[in-house]
């Protein structure tokens, strides 16, 4: 794999775990907000939050998958 691949392999897995991140710290802040003003959040941004999840997970399955690890020499 040569540097300009192994890059956007690790640029695009790094959005893909950023992705992941925020979707769980956001539906966290989600919770705490209906349980704190007992209202019902709107079903947009829960599938909002979840689409975002669905991209990091495929983002870094797939590129994790083209990460080739004899190419580090492990």
């Amino acid at each position: 794999m040569d540097t300009s691949n192994l890059l956007i392999t690790g640029f695009l897995l790094t959005v893909g775990a950023m992705a992941i991140f925020i979707s769980i710290i956001s539906f966290g802040f989600m919770i705490m907000y209906q349980i704190r003003n007992k209202v019902k959040v709107n079903n947009y941004v829960k599938m909002i939050i979840l689409v975002g999840f669905i991209i990091g997970v495929i983002l870094v399955v797939v590129f994790g998958s083209r990460l080739d690890l004899k190419s580090f020499g492990l």
